[in-house]
């Protein structure tokens, strides 16, 4: 396992004097890379100053007025390296440099004439940035572990975040397991002067003027974004693999990749022994096939491993990672992640967060088209989805009534019968009853699953890109990944193609019945028929997952039974409920309506194993 070095950089005040220093930890981890000087490794307190090296991944310029410290791949850069562009954006802009930056990012400059410390986290959290600070020191960092490894620091427990896990809640974008660590939010920056430190939001995603223009020539434009994004994302000397899971998103990424470079694909799938013995029952292996047949792609890889199993993994990443994580994508990447980097791989590409924007189902376009009045439009789409003459009838009157009689629309909806899956879910939790009354863990879910998804179509994809939820995955794919040497990039997270795809009419987001629609039209002699066009993603994007619980099911039984002599556990959840449904799990059929909520399941015994190994944080 590769192992890359992580962001990181620690700043004493002391008076009206800032010394700056690494760690002497950090700075011995660094033996493993390139071009570290002996004499850096001999000083326990080493000024930046005097640090020159380039390490795999994180860079740290260094001259006689800034040191930089760099996790970045920007686009468009040219003859100019990373760090020099951000080097000469902070000269030209100085704190509002971020805002003239493209691409994926996380760095920290200190400019030694002003005394004062400059960070910042790219649009959409792709690069991760922690910070403590206390008013005597600051410690900035990729990982949370690197902060932890300071040893004249007092953390506490973060109960509400704690609380959130427990009951599978996103927590907000700047909040961590510790009290004292936070997460820099997407979009911001981080800025210490004078002793003071600042957080100021540079960039906001917003609802964009809709064009006008000929649709072919929007689609077109659109097209050429797209292409723009994979070739930005592959543009370097590092070999290339994708995430393929046969869907649209993947397949369309994988294939664009495929034109331009020789491109290694990945994918989960189930044994032939489990397939229709373990839920979902299936994978998606006959279209990952189609695509990889289609783009002429010779190197695919298969990830069907029952091992480790889900404790042993689970340990692991509680190990790596010093705290509890709020979802589980990452952890159980790992198989994936190790083949792929036995196989040279360095750059992965995903097409996550496609959903959440530029391919999602836009399953409101037809109120938007209702919102702006367009009823020629929206009629002409009724009728050519295929809808047999009493369903166009009720549909037109849903939304009339929905447009231009709100009140009574929203009464007869008020009383239908209408069962929420997160009501349901929330049912099925095993929160310890006076933690959950103390953290009013009730409102709040309730008000968390409530408030998600606004009426107005633009603002909708808004609301999802930018929920905690995207960002956290990033977070957690990018560190986990990075202990195998493998950097994460998302086409479908650019920019300019976010801001492009929410300037186009609704109708080319979906039209007739046809929902994403405008990539599937970008897509045409890309990728097969069959999946360009296909509607029914199905299976598990990691079938192997509860093959795995199984695997380990008398381990995760005696990890819960150890935790019911553990007053710190029993203090958060109710062990006797949990192994109740630890039962359900391990018993579970293809009835799919149980909620049974795996996710959430996995939380809990994350939470588990993290206060085992950190009793002294929960006193």
């Amino acid at each position: 396992m590769i192992d890359m070095k992580s962001l990181f950089i620690r700043i004493n005040l002391t008076g009206q004097t800032i010394s700056t220093e690494i760690f002497k930890q950090s700075v011995l981890e660094l033996t493993q890379y390139e071009n570290v000087s002996k004499d850096i490794l001999a000083d326990d307190n080493c000024a930046f100053g005097q640090v020159e090296f380039q390490q795999k991944e994180t860079k740290i310029f260094s001259d006689d007025s800034y040191t930089l410290l760099t996790d970045s791949r920007l686009d468009n850069q040219g003859d100019l390296s990373d760090d020099q562009i951000i080097l000469e954006a902070y000269k030209q802009w100085n704190t509002k440099c971020a805002e003239h930056l493209s691409g994926d990012f996380a760095f920290c400059l200190w400019d030694k004439a002003l005394q004062e410390v400059f960070c910042a986290r790219d649009h959409f959290g792709i690069k991760p940035l922690y910070y403590y600070f206390d008013g005597n020191i600051l410690i900035v960092s990729s990982e949370i572990r690197s902060i932890l490894a300071q040893t004249d620091i007092s953390l506490t427990l973060n109960e509400q975040y704690l609380a959130d896990t427990l009951s599978i809640v996103k927590s907000e974008h700047d909040q961590s397991i510790y009290n004292e660590i936070k997460k820099l939010p997407p979009a911001h920056s981080l800025h210490l002067k004078n002793n003071q430190l600042k957080i100021t939001k540079y960039w906001e995603l917003r609802a964009q003027k809709q064009l006008e223009l000929p649709e072919p020539e929007i689609i077109n434009r659109f097209k050429e974004f797209v292409f723009s994004s994979v070739q930005n994302r592959i543009n370097s000397e590092k070999a290339v693999g994708a995430e393929l899971s046969g869907g649209l998103d993947s397949s369309s990424i994988t294939a664009i990749a495929a034109k331009y470079t020789n491109i290694k694909s990945f994918s989960h799938i189930l044994p032939d022994a489990f397939l229709g013995k373990i839920h979902p029952f299936k994978d998606e292996r006959e279209y990952i096939k189609q695509v990889a047949d289609f783009a002429g792609i010779s190197e695919r890889y298969f990830v069907t491993s029952e091992e480790p199993g889900l404790a042993d993994v689970l340990e692991l990443h509680v190990s790596n990672f010093k705290h509890i994580t709020q979802q589980n994508f990452s952890i159980f990447s790992d198989q994936l992640y190790s083949k792929a980097s036995r196989e040279g791989v360095a750059v992965l590409l995903s097409g996550f967060g496609g959903d959440e924007v530029i391919t999602s189902k836009s399953g409101n376009y037809l109120d938007e088209l209702a919102r702006e009045g367009k009823w020629k439009e929206l009629k002409s789409d009724l009728k050519e989805s295929k809808l047999t003459t009493l369903q166009y009838s009720k549909s037109l009157f849903k939304y009339i009534l929905k447009t231009k009689c709100k009140l009574i629309y929203h009464l007869l909806n008020y009383l239908r019968p209408n069962k929420l899956w997160w009501k349901e879910k929330f049912g099925h939790l095993a929160l310890a009853k006076n933690f959950a009354h103390k953290m009013d863990v009730k409102r709040r879910y309730h008000a968390y699953y409530s408030n998600i998804n606004a009426e107005q179509f633009q603002q909708r994809n808004i609301e999802r890109i930018t929920h905690p939820h995207v960002a956290q995955r990033l977070e957690y794919c990018n560190t986990s990944a990075r202990k195998y040497g493998i950097e994460y990039r998302y086409p479908f997270l650019d920019k300019q193609l976010i801001e492009f795809y929410l300037s186009m009419p609704p109708r080319l987001k979906a039209r007739n019945g046809i929902k994403r629609y405008a990539i599937r039209e970008a897509m045409k002699g890309m990728i097969p028929e069959t999946i360009r066009l296909r509607n029914d993603k199905s299976g598990a994007t990691i079938p192997t997952v509860l093959m795995r619980m199984l695997h380990d099911k008398d381990k995760i039984e005696k990890i819960i039974q150890a935790a019911k002599s553990n007053a710190r556990a029993g203090k958060y959840i109710d062990l006797k409920e949990y192994e109740n449904w630890f039962y359900r799990m391990a018993n579970r059929s293809e009835q799919k309506k149980l909620n049974i909520n795996p996710g959430a399941f996995y939380n809990y015994l994350k939470t588990i194993l993290f206060i085992e190994k950190n009793p002294v944080l929960f006193k």
